[in-house]
């Protein structure tokens, strides 16, 4: 015996649904029978006639806990799906099924439903309007002829299809118990724990040469030290390509952080077939998977779902909000597509939402930008180098990051001057002087690290760096004056200026910023932003850009440690929600190679996840 009936249109509206056992309509198997029509289209049809499909239909929800096969018919003026689930394929049950077919299609034709169907679609009725006493008829009629004529074809169908469960033997008891003693001894109960006075004591009990992952080759300590002072490799290949004009680009950032992006996708898939399970045929009677018109109140779960969504992957509340009244704006009064939820609908409108924050506002062609500032000379002839200057707060990688995008320009074939202007923290200056000596050395294999290129300065004819020790907020705008002028007589290209980190929230720290952008009149003013920062990073983009007054902003950022948060980039968001400002770079890893330019559906899409 079959289970039920149901016939629906293609935008969604139920028409008629029948349980022939006399139960409640289990809406869960329509339900996993849509969802796998919509999500996985039929492509082998196990024609039993030449005119009807049969499918197998794997439920994944609760209600439905075990698969099922269907028998249907498409009518296509106007489209209507004629849908009969029964438990399994079986000769008896398909001809059942498709004896109930053939019947439920000759009284729908007798009674001319279609002609009525087709009218209210053509007037933009409610495809039910001055249908009630056809249903009715055909409800009547249809129960009457199963009784009589076909219900006695499952008679000999047994009701429970459930395959009996076998106990097991003693030998497979054994084996169970063996194979759970082997979990037991090879599971590592062990760990780390830190004892008072700090030290760590490992208390695991696996085998510490297991986690030894470096090459074991005799020759590799050698070879190391022969190949160069450099403590990671540099590839090149992999950091850009360069142009058919020479111009070397940094490659955009697109796979390279989403080797877990496509199996949350693939989980996200799951979870949304299953809750789609649970509440598809409730849309479809209620016309939600087709030209329903959007009200706030059918979107509210959703909005919610989703900003809750958007806070777990680090977007601060008041981004999220901003985010979802975007979603509001542009969806309530509109009508879901066919076979489309508002909760589809949703997502596809907060993709968009996310990409249109992202997306630039203005071109950010940096490269052709300082060609042409720096080809043109100054009156008295001498270079007019273009100025960087790197902000943000205490150890975000300002200094890293400079590097990296001081290695970007050398590329290029730029002079660049990279200028100590973090006069405060300790060490500063013999950080900038290490990578300074690391990048001369990248771009001349012949240079040795530690001496003076022909000015006496660190570095060689490609970089070099400008320092005049440590002091005061006075010093640093002096630094910086002497540099650009240092920069414009020694030919330089790039000025790159380091600051020191400073708190947000300090206003004395902050305060002379002001000043600093005032007479050093950087070209660009670039603040470096961590992405494991979270939400506080909203309030940090503002003070920064807030920080050089009315009449100067922050230019880009770079956000750094996107290699560290997985799926976690709220804090790209935070940044460019507050302020307007577009992100430049991300910083992906340690080494000069390790920064890409921002790729917008990468971040929308891994967000989105």
């Amino acid at each position: 015996m079959f289970d039920q009936l149901a016939i629906f249109t293609g935008a969604g509206q139920v028409l008629y649904q029948y349980n022939c056992n006399g139960r409640k309509f289990a809406e869960s198997q329509i339900d996993a029978f849509i969802n796998q029509l919509i999500l996985s289209p039929v492509t082998k049809k196990d024609n039993v006639n030449g005119k009807y499909s049969v499918v197998n239909v794997t439920a994944t929800d609760k209600k439905a806990s075990r698969s099922f096969s269907s028998m249907f018919y498409l009518s296509r003026q106007p489209e209507l799906y004629f849908v009969i689930t029964y438990p399994e394929q079986s000769l008896e049950l398909n001809k059942e099924a498709e004896a109930t077919l053939d019947l439920a299609l000759a009284l729908w034709d007798s009674l001319e439903i279609d002609v009525q169907v087709t009218e209210n679609i053509k007037d933009n009725n409610d495809i039910l309007v001055d249908l009630d006493e056809d249903l009715n008829k055909f409800d009547e009629y249809l129960k009457v002829k199963y009784e009589e004529s076909i219900k006695y074809i499952a008679k000999s169908i047994t009701k429970d299809t459930d395959e009996p469960v076998v106990k097991d033997t003693a030998s497979e008891k054994n084996n169970k118990k063996s194979n759970k003693n082997s979990v037991k001894n090879t599971t590592n109960k062990g760990g780390r724990k830190w004892g008072r006075d700090g030290m760590v004591e490992d208390t695991s009990n696996i085998d510490s040469s297991a986690l030894d992952f470096s090459e074991s080759s005799k020759g590799s300590a050698t070879n190391t030290a022969s190949n160069s002072n450099l403590e990671n490799p540099i590839d090149k290949d992999d950091f850009g390509n360069r142009t058919d004009k020479g111009d070397f680009l940094i490659k955009e950032i697109d796979d390279l952080l989403s080797s877990n992006v496509e199996n949350k996708k693939e989980q996200q898939v799951a979870e949304g077939s299953s809750s789609y399970l649970n509440s598809a045929f409730g849309f479809l009677q209620k016309n939600l998977l087709g030209n329903k018109t959007i009200t706030d109140k059918d979107l509210k779960p959703a909005l919610q779902s989703l900003r809750k969504k958007l806070i777990s992957k680090n977007v601060a509340p008041e981004a999220a909000d901003y985010l979802t009244d975007l979603v509001k704006k542009d969806l309530v009064g509109s009508k879901t597509e066919s076979w489309t939820t508002v909760e589809d609908a949703a997502r596809s409108s907060l993709t968009k939402a996310l990409t249109q924050v992202l997306t630039p506002g203005v071109s950010v062609d940096l490269l052709h930008e300082i060609q042409k500032k720096t080809g043109v000379r100054t009156s008295d002839n001498k270079k007019n180098p273009y100025v960087f200057s790197v902000v943000g707060v205490n150890g975000v990688g300002k200094s890293t990051n400079l590097s990296k995008l001081a290695f970007w320009l050398l590329q290029n074939n730029f002079k660049v001057l990279i200028v100590a202007c973090d006069t405060f923290r300790s060490g500063a200056v013999e950080q900038l002087r290490v990578h300074v000596e690391n990048l001369a050395q990248l771009m001349d294999e012949s240079h040795i690290r530690g001496s003076k290129n022909k000015r006496g300065k660190t570095g060689n004819d490609y970089v070099e760096l400008f320092e005049a020790g440590y002091g005061g907020s006075d010093l640093v705008t002096k630094i910086a004056k002497q540099a650009i002028k240092y920069a414009g007589d020694e030919d330089f290209d790039i000025v790159l200026m380091d600051t020191a980190g400073r708190r947000h929230n300090d206003a004395t720290l902050m305060s002379p910023l002001k000043s600093f952008a005032e007479q050093a009149k950087p070209d660009k003013i670039i603040m470096v932003g961590e992405a494991l920062v979270g939400t506080d990073s909203v309030q940090q983009a503002k003070n920064f850009n807030d920080a050089f007054g009315r009449a100067r902003d922050l230019d880009f950022f770079i956000i750094s440690k996107c290699d560290t948060v997985g799926d976690m980039l709220g804090a790209m968001v935070n940044m460019v929600y507050a302020t307007g400002i577009p992100i430049l770079f991300v910083g992906v890893g340690q080494t000069y190679t390790d920064l890409r330019t921002l790729s917008v559906s990468w971040a929308v899409n891994t967000l989105m996840a």
